[in-house]
């Protein structure tokens, strides 16, 4: 081989050589992302396991739904969007495991989660203290957010808002006057029934019986439901899961107790009403009501029901809400734990199927209407 033929088989050969390391490498990179080519990760936190395990697959079925329509509409720049799960089984311990183990993975960018006010409490300093935005779409004790905490969002409303709401609805529409309240002994559940108790005496009602009882199944609530059968009030309102609820409503009319019934949002639940005519005529509130003709909600339903073959559901409509505003943050941001949180701050007005997103100062949505309801032959309705 003479020396110019040898020149040209070596510069081939360093042609390839260069051909191959670039097919290797990545085309690019981004922080907190990976390559330009990987998926973007996204977590979901909730209860996966355990009692809980219904809210924490209506969290994942939600977030799974609007991921995938994103991802069908390209998903960021042609990169896709992959969630990964977070089990806390409701428990405030096992919630701030899950907490750093999402928070230190470098690759997820956002969470979304968790359910109960307890679960979040316990993530909240983790996740801020590692810089990762989180966003609640159930817990709403009002003591959640602040304004220092800069990484954390929540796209339900809080109990404050929700205790205004169906006291005025106890209240001012159904003119209940003389009210009794059973709360669960939890943060969720003092919070939901201080709120309710605070407007319903601002708004001229006696509560006459205000009393907890301890979490749990299978309780017996005879000494607290005596207590309340003693005041002979026109409403108890209940702080309680649909579970408890069920539980109490039945056991109150089995003691005779004559008052109307009221829970909040948590009684929006196919099990609920597979209690069938011990709940007929109770009264409840919710941000979601499958049966509104907006464009948004009958989109959301059809598209579930397509994905799922069943019917969607309170929770999976706040999950699949909150998840919409983390997407909307990464459009808007980058693929940066940072951008998405910077510009999920700004959504002011952000459509979603549970009214539009408005973040204030606390990084709360203050923006979002209830439908007051009733249960009427076996169903969740408008009550008019």
């Amino acid at each position: 081989m003479n020396n110019k033929t040898y020149g040209i088989v070596v510069s081939v050969l360093l042609a390839l050589t260069l051909v191959v390391s670039a097919c290797g490498s990545p085309a690019g990179s981004a922080e907190n992302g990976g390559s330009s080519q990987e998926d973007i990760v996204l977590a979901v936190a909730g209860p996966m396991s355990g009692d809980g395990a219904e809210y924490g697959k209506a969290f994942k079925e939600g977030a799974e739904l609007a991921v995938s329509k994103y991802n069908d509409q390209g998903g960021y720049g042609g990169r896709k969007v992959r969630l990964v799960f977070g089990d806390d089984k409701n428990d405030p311990k096992e919630a701030a495991n899950v907490a750093q183990k999402l928070a230190s993975d470098s690759k997820v960018l956002a969470v979304i989660g968790h359910w109960s006010s307890s679960a979040t409490y316990a993530g909240i300093p983790i996740y801020e203290r590692n810089q990762i935005p989180m966003i609640t779409p159930t817990a709403s004790h009002p003591d959640l957010t602040k304004e220092e905490t800069k990484w954390i969002f929540r796209s339900s409303t809080t109990q404050d808002m929700e205790g205004e709401n169906l006291a005025d609805y106890a209240v001012n529409i159904l003119g209940k006057k003389k009210i009794a309240v059973l709360y669960i002994n939890s943060d969720w559940g003092k919070s939901n029934a201080d709120a309710f108790k605070r407007f319903a005496e601002q708004f001229g009602a006696e509560v006459a019986v205000f009393d907890s009882y301890p979490p749990g199944q299978n309780i017996d609530y005879t000494s607290a439901l005596t207590k309340v059968k003693g005041v002979n009030p026109d409403l108890l309102y209940l702080g309680s899961l649909y579970n408890e609820g069920v539980l109490i409503i039945k056991q109150a009319k089995e003691m005779g107790i004559q008052a109307d019934f009221m829970g909040a949002s948590p009684f929006d639940s196919e099990g609920f009403l597979q209690a069938g005519s011990s709940v007929e005529g109770v009264y409840l509130d919710s941000l979601y009501f499958p049966e509104a003709e907006d464009e948004r909600v009958q989109t959301f339903v059809k598209d579930f029901r397509e994905m799922f073959n069943h019917e969607a559901g309170y929770f999976n409509a706040l999950a699949h809400d909150a998840t919409l505003a983390v997407l909307e943050g990464l459009d808007k941001g980058g693929p940066t734990r940072e951008g998405i949180r910077n510009e999920m701050e700004k959504l002011n007005g952000f459509p979603v199927v549970t009214g539009e997103i408005k973040f204030d100062e606390k990084r709360d949505d203050v923006n979002k209407p209830y439908y007051n309801l009733v249960v009427k032959d076996g169903k969740f309705v408008l009550h008019k």
